[in-house]
């Protein structure tokens, strides 16, 4: 990726990323992220947890709540996003220690081998790397026996589902999606890899995982033109209903739950978490 397009993408949205539960499907997608983080993360007193591509500190912040006596390390490539994490950091907001480390995720030398309990890696920063197999190896490195590592990706099916539906892309580039298992969203976002089910596992058991399993991420529910405005101004009707609608958010959050981890459904999902233990 040319370092240039990605310096670019990531100043607007480390302005912008913080605010985007402002929006419904966002606030939606977030709550089915941290049920499932809160389903790995069982230990929460005392642990080390290392957030690959962890950006603005956005989740370090949400898991903050939960633990106690703990360290988040914060990895990101983008400067500018560190630099959202460093500020929050300096108004003394978390109770837990955290640490920044700017760092390629494939390579953080930063780390010695089995520090970690549990590598978390959210909203997709593997789908922005050269090497998606590198980044899995290194979190294998990193984090201790019997620790956990729940990554995701940008996933193939949906992508192929939005280009066609939303997009109505020419056939070229349809099929090049299908040989390369990577696409370019609009002008503004970098290339981006779409990757099954079938790929996070194969690449997990590559780099030596055991009890791997998936989860769907929004498999039932779907972001709308306006979601993806990245100042986050512009809102969609499925949003708007799930800001003014408690009961109808409960209730879509449940089924998401439940939908994201009936294993025929999870290639069905916008993002795929796959969850491996060392």
């Amino acid at each position: 990726m040319k370092k240039e397009k990605f310096d670019s993408f990531f100043k607007i949205h480390s302005e912008n990323v913080d605010n985007a539960n402002g929006q419904g499907f966002w606030k939606l997608s977030d709550e089915i992220v941290k049920n499932y983080l809160l389903e790995i993360i069982k230990n929460r007193n005392n642990v080390t947890i290392v957030d690959f591509g962890g950006g603005t500190g956005r989740w370090a912040k949400i898991l903050d709540g939960y633990l106690t006596n703990s360290h988040i390390i914060i990895i990101d490539l983008s400067k500018d996003m560190l630099g959202v994490a460093a500020a929050k950091k300096e108004t003394g907001d978390y109770k837990n220690q955290i640490s920044l480390i700017n760092a390629d995720i494939a390579n953080v030398q930063e780390l010695d081998d089995g520090i970690a309990d549990y590598i978390i890696s959210t909203y997709n920063p593997l789908s922005f790397v050269d090497n998606p197999q590198d980044v899995i190896n290194e979190a294998y490195r990193i984090v201790k026996q019997n620790g956990k590592v729940a990554i995701t990706t940008q996933a193939y099916y949906n992508a192929l589902y939005s280009k066609i539906f939303n997009y109505q892309a020419e056939p070229q580039e349809l099929l090049r999606i299908q040989k390369d298992k990577k696409l370019v969203w609009n002008d503004f976002v970098p290339e981006t890899w779409q990757l099954s089910q079938e790929d996070m596992e194969n690449m997990f058991g590559l780099a030596g995982f055991k009890n791997i399993e998936s989860r769907g991420i929004a498999c039932v529910t779907q972001p709308q033109d306006e979601d993806w405005d990245q100042t986050n101004v512009k809102i969609g009707k499925l949003s708007k209903k799930l800001n003014s609608d408690q009961e109808f958010f409960d209730t879509v959050l449940q089924l998401e739950l439940a939908v994201g981890k009936d294993q025929q459904a999870v290639n069905r999902g916008m993002n795929i978490m796959t969850i491996g233990e060392k």
